[in-house]
Parts: C-alpha cells; sequence; structure tokens
C-alpha cells in the first residue's frame, strides 16, 4: 500500500513538473505583468497619498462612533483591513470585523468537539468562521471593482459631453455622480465632495486610485493629472479613454467567450470524484462510508482531497487570464 501510494505521488508530481514546464511561458507572463501592476500602483499613490489622510466622505462613519471606539479604529495594525473594507465599498468600523474574525476563531475552537469531530474538520472549521468575514469583503470588493469598470466608459462618456459644454472638472465630476448610479456614482462623488472643499485634485485621484486599483482608473487618473499640469483638451483626452476603454472590454468578452469551454471542462473535471462517489454509494449502499469510519481510510480521504484541491487550483490557474 505504501509503495503504491509513493508511486502515485510521484506520477503527480512529474505530471506536475511537465504542465509547469510547458505552460510557464504563459502563465509567468501573466503573474509577472499583475505583480508590476500591483507594484506601480503601490508606488503611484504613495507618492501624493499619506496614510493618514482621511476622506471626508468614505470615513464619515467615524462621527458617529464613540471616543473608545475611535481609538480602536486609528490602531495602526488596523491600516491593512480598513483599507479592503474602504475598497469594499462599506462603512464598518474595522475592529468590528477584526472582532468577527477572533469570535469566528474561538467558536470553531470551542463549539466544534463538543460534537466529537476529527481534528481535521474542527481545524476546517475553525478556518472558515475565521476567515469568513476577510472572504466575504475580498468578494464585496472583487463584485465593486468589476461594476465600477463596467460602467465606467458611460462615465467618461458623460464627463466628456459635460466639458464640452464647458463646464469645469468639478462640474463635470458632480454631473456624473448625480446621473451615474452604483459605485461609478458614488466614487465621482467622492473626487467632487473633496475638491468641493478644498482638496487637492492629485489626492482626489489617488484616493480613488486607492479605493479603485485597477488599470483603467490608473489611466483616467494620470490623464487627468497630466492634462491640467500641461494643459490640453480634456474632453479629447476623456474621449480617447472611453474608446481605449470599451476596446479593451471588449476584448475581454471576446477571450471569456473563447474559454468558456475550458472553464466547463474544469468544472466537469473537479466534479467527477464527487458524483463517483455518489453513484457507487446510491448503488451499493455503505460501499463509500468505509473510507470515514476506518482510521487508514480517514487518512487516504484526506490525502485524495488535498491532491483535488491543489488540481482545482492549477486548472484554474491554467485558464486564468488576465487583461
Amino acid at each position: 500500500m505504501t509503495e503504491r501510494l509513493l508511486i502515485i505521488v510521484g506520477l503527480f508530481l512529474i505530471g506536475m513538473v511537465i504542465t509547469q514546464v510547458l505552460t510557464a511561458p504563459i502563465t509567468s507572463a501573466s503573474a509577472q505583468s499583475r505583480r508590476l501592476l500591483r507594484r506601480r500602483i503601490a508606488e503611484f499613490t504613495n507618492q501624493g497619498l499619506q496614510p493618514e489622510q482621511l476622506s471626508l466622505l468614505r470615513h464619515s462613519y467615524l462621527q458617529d462612533l464613540k471616543p473608545f471606539e475611535r481609538w480602536l479604529e486609528g490602531w495602526p495594525i488596523l491600516a491593512p483591513l480598513r483599507r479592503l473594507i474602504d475598497q469594499a465599498g462599506l462603512e464598518l468600523p474595522a475592529y468590528r470585523i477584526l472582532a468577527l474574525c477572533v469570535a469566528g476563531t474561538l467558536g470553531g475552537l470551542l463549539i466544534t468537539p463538543l460534537f466529537n469531530q476529527t481534528e481535521f474538520v474542527i481545524i476546517g472549521v475553525t478556518v472558515a468562521l475565521g476567515l469568513g468575514p476577510w472572504v466575504w469583503l475580498q468578494r464585496k470588493k472583487t463584485q465593486r471593482l468589476l461594476q465600477f469598470e463596467e460602467a465606467l466608459p458611460d462615465a467618461l462618456s458623460m464627463l466628456g459631453r459635460t466639458l464640452r459644454a464647458g463646464l469645469p472638472l468639478s462640474q463635470a465630476l458632480q454631473t456624473v455622480s448625480q446621473e451615474m448610479h452604483g459605485p461609478v456614482g458614488k466614487e465621482f462623488g467622492i473626487v467632487f465632495t473633496e475638491l468641493n472643499y478644498g482638496g487637492d485634485l492629485r489626492s482626489a485621484f489617488l484616493g480613488m486610485l486607492e479605493r479603485m486599483p485597477s488599470l483603467a482608473v490608473m489611466a483616467m487618473s494620470v490623464a487627468i493629472m497630466i492634462q491640467r499640469e500641461t494643459g490640453g483638451n480634456l474632453a479629447q483626452s476623456v474621449d480617447q479613454l472611453e474608446g481605449m476603454m470599451r476596446e479593451r472590454f471588449r476584448f475581454q468578452r471576446h477571450m471569456r467567450t473563447l474559454t468558456a469551454s475550458n472553464r466547463t471542462s474544469a468544472w466537469i473535471v473537479g466534479s467527477i470524484p464527487v458524483l463517483l462517489a455518489v453513484v457507487l454509494e446510491l448503488i451499493s449502499p455503505g460501499h463509500t462510508s468505509t473510507i470515514f469510519t476506518d482510521p487508514t481510510g480517514l487518512k487516504i480521504f484526506y490525502f485524495i482531497l488535498g491532491l483535488q484541491a491543489v488540481g482545482l487550483l492549477w486548472i484554474r490557474k491554467l485558464i486564468r487570464l488576465d487583461f
């Protein structure tokens, strides 16, 4: 049994190495471009935006907090969590999210053993409950960023028309914030509010880039700031940005259509072991229950579950495209 298991592990590792060698020219370039984009956004935002600088609108909820809660909210260790909450578009104190994570972790450690579960189940439930709020914030951030990027070309079109009508940039931003809905209207409204209260244009757009870390927002911010500093036709620049972003989104939709079959194949390959186990249990009741009652069967099940997770992550990496 041990020799057979070693052979299976060896074949899996050999196949993984061969796959890495064959796909390295594709996957390494995308990973490098993602790291380069994140580094450029971080360098760009750190040039003009101080960590302690607060947005008048984003942190308005601080006025409703008690002095002790404000003191907790000001902890430097909560800065990444506060940034994640801002990117998710929520007005929640960061210390409450941290308290939910700690409560979930303690609840998993104290309550799960009362049901006589194995160590693997206890660890899994504890990790799931502890990371649940963080995963929820990450999902909200991703959804909000997608909504923003999808509506950004329409916002730029409205911004360009307003500028060609003769209105200044601040009034054009206000018009976009009033006419557009969702994350786009809110973000342009934040920029207008900061400018209306005497803020700097560079800091306002850097704040938007910090909340919306994407290539489209960085291109828009850089174009507007360069035009304001050097002069030129801002309406024409906005129109060019709009056309470029529409072509980019059109290319993204085309590539998603081309890779739809690969994503479907990944779902089918990932679900085959689970479906096979269910079918075997329906055909022959008790056929798979031995795995969960025998100690050796549990070890094999955990090992197979780990290989399944690695395989699904590997397939996801192969079919994931960055634009």
